[in-house]
């Protein structure tokens, strides 16, 4: 798999791609080197530190500090006779000191260390939320690629019939057995197949440029859908089943639980402010000539003791912080119930859409061979006298039609496989590797 990765690369830096990019060599590629990805990772890595910083405030507290300074002047003293003798003053005075200060007891500390190990959880699980995000972006991103490059040929394909109808209908007025009608509604309709054809071409052009945005590259080959496409059952095929893994597992719905224990923890932490703190210091102390009474003497001395701090009053911000952090709680609180729906919500749409883009596949399936018997049926009919070139120009619309929503059908039905599988929080390389199973035949980018 390594391998592979690597000749994508090569590939996609030479810009002549060796074979078909798949999904699942989108997914690895856009691991590797896509800024968006990379930059939840880097989210992710910051976030992580939050643990160490929390714990930090704990840990032993070692400072130190030195400074030299050079001392010039003069000193007037009085000698026993009552005169002013005046004496200069010239030294170096040298100062180093070396202090520890471990918290014994610090209410605040230990909530900011509690919020540390939430805040890092919480990163972990926003990262995962953003991963498999990113994972149903691409792959919409990829199939809208496909639709709209298959959209191209199906729409080649309807202007040359149309065509051909044109032509068709202006030999028969030529020949007298048609009239002036069926070659102008003919035309019209090749005049409408024209503009969808250069409205698919742009189509093209934005959505290889929105799958760069993920991959950093723009592939010239893809893998397209399979003839075979199956629809197998949703196991467990049970909406309250799938809600209860989307309550256990889902990223989002877990980052706003961890989002809601720091602000439980920032009350705490607020309250603190009216607790005292208990410290062990240790201190050393080297200095040389530290005021002009200690001329060239030295001081070496070493303290241990306990600090105690108690607050008494600070103007109420310590009340006002308390009241703020109670009301950023219960916001979380309130957000966590609201994202809680949000995700039942999600899981329920696409629930059904994976359900009924079953039924509408082989509706669609069907539709696609009906549209093509009703478009022999016309030929045959406008041969007898039976239809009109109308008929004919309308059953091939139908046809044309028919054929693009089914395919459209089969992606939808694919993306919904996998945004559920992310609402439920489950979605992962074997999801995508399924998904990359219905992928098969090469498709040209180009047009």
């Amino acid at each position: 798999m390594a391998d592979r990765l690597t000749l994508i690369c090569l590939a996609c830096l030479a810009s002549v791609p060796a074979y078909a990019l798949d999904l699942q060599d989108a997914w690895q590629l856009m691991q590797l080197q896509g800024p968006i990805y990379r930059a939840a990772v880097h989210e992710r890595d910051a976030g992580l530190e939050s643990r160490a910083l929390g714990r930090a405030g704990l840990l032993p507290q070692l400072n130190a500090s030195a400074s030299k300074s050079r001392v010039d002047g003069t000193q007037e003293q009085d000698n026993p006779l009552g005169n002013s003798v005046e004496s200069d003053l010239n030294y170096d005075s040298e100062n180093m000191a070396v202090q520890l200060r471990q918290p014994l007891f610090n209410r605040q500390k230990l909530a900011e260390y509690r919020q540390g190990k939430q805040r890092a959880d919480y990163s972990e699980a926003v990262f995962d939320a953003k991963t498999q995000n990113v994972a149903v972006r691409l792959a919409s991103r990829y199939f809208d690629v496909l639709l709209t490059r298959e959209t191209i040929d199906l729409a080649n394909a309807k202007l040359k019939a149309f065509e051909q109808q044109v032509a068709a209908a202006q030999r028969r007025f030529d020949l007298g057995d048609g009239t002036i009608t069926d070659v102008d509604q003919a035309t019209a309709r090749r005049d409408l197949a024209l503009a969808e054809l250069i409205e698919a071409q742009d189509n093209l052009l934005i959505a290889l440029r929105l799958l760069q945005e993920m991959l950093g590259e723009v592939p010239e080959h893809v893998a397209t859908l399979r003839n075979d496409f199956p629809t197998p059952a949703l196991q467990p095929n049970n909406l309250q089943a799938w809600l209860s893994q989307a309550q256990a597992n889902n990223p989002t719905l877990r980052a706003k639980h961890y989002s809601q224990g720091v602000a439980e923890e920032e009350v705490k932490r607020a309250n603190s402010g009216h607790w005292p703190t208990l410290d062990l210091v240790l201190g050393y102390t080297d200095s040389q000539s530290d005021s002009i009474s200690t001329i060239d003497q030295q001081n070496r001395y070493a303290s241990a003791g306990v600090e105690f701090n108690m607050p008494l009053f600070s103007g109420g911000a310590v009340s006002a912080q308390v009241r703020q952090a109670v009301a950023s709680r219960e916001q979380a609180g309130e957000e966590l119930n609201a994202t809680r729906e949000e995700v039942f919500s999600a899981t329920t749409r696409e629930f059904r859409g994976v359900q009924s883009g079953q039924a509408r596949i082989r509706a669609l399936q069907q539709a696609v061979m009906s549209t093509e018997r009703a478009q022999d049926s016309a030929k045959k009919g406008f041969l007898a006298g039976s239809s009109t070139n109308v008929d004919i120009l309308n059953a091939e619309e139908q046809v044309f039609i028919a054929r693009r929503d089914l395919l459209e059908a089969k992606l939808r039905y694919l993306l919904a496989r996998l945004q559920l599988a992310a609402a439920v929080g489950l979605l992962g390389d074997d999801d995508i590797n399924q998904a990359n199973t219905y992928l098969g035949p090469e498709l040209v980018l180009g047009f």
